[in-house]
């Protein structure tokens, strides 16, 4: 499954270049975004992730639709939360199973909910300052 968040006449591929939409081109409209569904969801489990979420728009909205062409749970995955309003009443309402986000932008205690997971960074930075310190490789890390 892949979801493609799509912007007025344009779309992002699989390695982030925007490419001009087809004449003929079927999707789902939503509020002046077109999002299209690849693959078949019904009765899977959906994993979304994405870089930000700010007031999470987008990402409810990919959401619903997972739901609606019968995605069984929906998690959503992102690197820092800034959790502008709405965005926790979108990201509280029930469409996600659990909201994991990492503590890379410190999280208020109002803005924590039950569906809520905040992983540490620290022992990343902590390896990586090591890492750079003693003049090694900080990419093998990630491999």
């Amino acid at each position: 499954m892949i979801l493609y968040r799509v912007k007025r006449d344009a779309f992002v591929d699989v390695e982030d270049h925007v490419v001009e939409l087809p004449e003929i081109w079927t999707g789902w409209t939503i509020n002046g975004f077109v999002m299209n569904l690849i693959g078949d969801v019904k009765g899977k489990v959906a994993v979304m992730v994405d870089d930000m979420i700010d007031t999470a728009g987008t990402i409810s909205k990919g959401a619903a639709l997972l739901h609606q062409e019968g995605a069984r749970e929906v998690y959503a995955c992102s690197t820092y939360a800034v959790f502008s309003p709405p965005a926790i009443e979108r990201l509280s309402s029930g469409l996600f199973q659990e909201v994991i986000i990492t503590n890379t932008i410190p999280v208020s205690e109002q803005n924590y909910f039950p569906q809520l997971t905040v992983l540490s960074v620290a022992n990343l930075l902590g390896e990586t300052i090591w890492r750079v310190h003693d003049d090694c490789s900080v990419s093998s890390i990630f491999q």
